[in-house]
């Protein structure tokens, strides 16, 4: 019998024996990676199977058999041990997640345990939070529906509280992605799984990784962009769909391959397959002439998200989770600039940038939203050239953003000079008629900032104007009531 031979049979004798067949021609994942192992099939060149039962999709959803869920090699501690005031393994049927940023338990009777102040378990910072404290909160198809395979609203997977829906197996197994398989295991050489091509590495995963719609509305949440929304990102990023340059996140990503944890992929593995520099060449950066050692994501894809735990880091801000925005505003504006009414604030275009302090002041703690805007305007062209403690060489003549803006009732207007001189900054209506005067004195040469109040000014677009002997820069600004 030959190898090929030999694999269709033991296909075809797992889907006899697997307990998971249903009416809806779900097999199984164990029938998939009866197939897709060391055998290779599919020409990846990897054990397909061997290498996805590393990463985090298998682990959405984690059974509880009187001790907490074993995590593979080289990932994810784990989660020590229950909650405090239930500490009692036996009181759990599943564990939501633990697999790289935090743990939530459910009960036996299908809710999650809410009941007390230390009900998530945080894995980067080892601690303890509440969730939805004291709130009843069932696990349903409304949840499980990005946690399972074979996510169903009839039934219920509980045998205690009824009316929450069923599923096939826990966690995002082969078929949560693919499709049903029975077909394709019937006639494997002609006959692919469901889902294949650009749905399969874009449409598919925008089912789970979006939040609110698959749009380019970024929900926001306490200062940060609210977590597994990469798909809202990448519409309101220049990469995104409809913006001319498109990519899929198969583009980039080898969902098989372990992401969160690299150090558990296979040898000579990763699970990113295009690097940015593949399609930006020489965008390196410049320090003293000496190109400096950092990666294209260090800035473009700052930790902008919130899965679990944020951190103010000296003038910088973080959060868990890579942003895929990629823009970077380069105004001296703070992370609150970058946020209105529950989400991420879009240009005209409908595109999102993210502001210095995730990108830049995150590493260089001890610095400025000033100092990060001269350098980042053209740091891929111009490059830094450092004095002392990383300040600027030189100054030049620059207006900035207002911020906020749109405003109420006051905002901030920084300007800066190359040298001491005679200096007017202006405000004006859209009529051309003066409004206030801010400055009109000598000033040192510098950075400077100026506070305009507009207590006494109706809603509307007002124009600033920086007035010298030798040039003049004027920008809009919006006070909005």
């Amino acid at each position: 019998m030959s190898k090929k031979s030999l694999i269709l049979l033991t296909c075809l004798l797992l889907v006899g024996a697997t307990s998971f067949v249903s009416a809806q021609t779900y097999v199984g994942s164990q029938v998939c990676i009866g197939c897709n192992g060391a055998a290779d099939p599919t020409n990846v060149g990897y054990d397909l199977a061997a290498e996805y039962l590393k990463t985090g999709h298998p682990y959405k959803l984690n059974e509880v058999n009187g001790a907490p869920p074993v995590y593979p090699p080289n990932t994810s501690p784990g989660v020590p041990f229950a909650p405090p005031a239930a500490p009692n393994w036996n009181d759990y049927t599943y564990v939501i997640g633990g697999y790289g940023w935090k743990a939530r338990f459910i009960k036996l009777d299908g809710f999650i345990f809410t009941a007390d102040s230390a009900a998530q378990y945080n894995l980067e910072t080892q601690g303890w939070v509440p969730y939805h404290f004291g709130e009843a909160k069932p696990y349903n198809e409304g949840c499980f529906q990005c946690h399972t395979t074979n996510p169903d609203t009839a039934g219920s997977w509980n045998p205690i509280t009824p009316n929450l829906g069923t599923f096939g197996e826990p966690g995002i197994r082969c078929e949560g992605c693919h499709g049903p398989g029975s077909d394709h295991v019937a006639n494997p050489t002609g006959v692919h799984p469901p889902i294949q091509a650009d749905s399969l590495t874009y449409t598919r995963c925008g089912d789970c990784h979006h939040r609110g719609s698959k749009t380019n509305a970024i929900p926001a949440s306490g200062g940060y962009i609210r977590h597994h929304e990469q798909f809202n990102e990448m519409k309101a990023s220049r990469h995104g769909d409809g913006q001319g340059m498109d990519l899929t996140c198969g583009t980039c990503h080898d969902t098989h391959i372990a992401l969160r944890y690299p150090g558990a992929a296979g040898a000579g593995l990763s699970a990113i397959k295009t690097e940015c520099a593949t399609c930006h060449p020489n965008h390196e950066i410049m320090v003293n002439g000496q190109i400096k050692s950092t990666e294209c994501e260090d800035c473009h894809m700052p930790m902008a998200s919130k899965s679990a735990v944020g951190f103010q880091n000296g003038n910088g801000v973080r959060g868990d989770v890579p942003t895929h925005i990629f823009q970077i505003n380069t105004d001296p504006v703070p992370r609150d600039s970058m946020f209105e009414g529950g989400l991420v604030k879009l240009d005209a275009e409908g595109l999102a940038e993210v502001t210095l302090d995730f990108a830049c002041l995150n590493c260089h703690q001890n610095q400025t939203l000033s100092w990060a805007s001269y350098w980042a305007d053209g740091i891929h062209t111009n490059g830094i050239n450092a004095i002392g403690d990383d300040q600027p060489a030189a100054l030049s003549f620059k207006l900035a953003q207002n911020y906020p803006n749109p405003f109420n009732p006051s905002t901030t207007i920084e300007y800066e000079l190359p040298k001491t001189m005679d200096v007017r900054l202006v405000v004006y209506n859209v009529l051309g008629q003066q409004v206030k005067v801010l400055v009109n004195e000598n000033k040192t040469a510098g950075i400077h900032k100026v506070q305009f109040s507009a207590t006494d000014l109706p809603s509307g677009v007002y124009i600033y104007r920086l007035e010298t002997g030798q040039r003049t820069l004027s920008r809009k600004m919006m006070l909005m009531r």
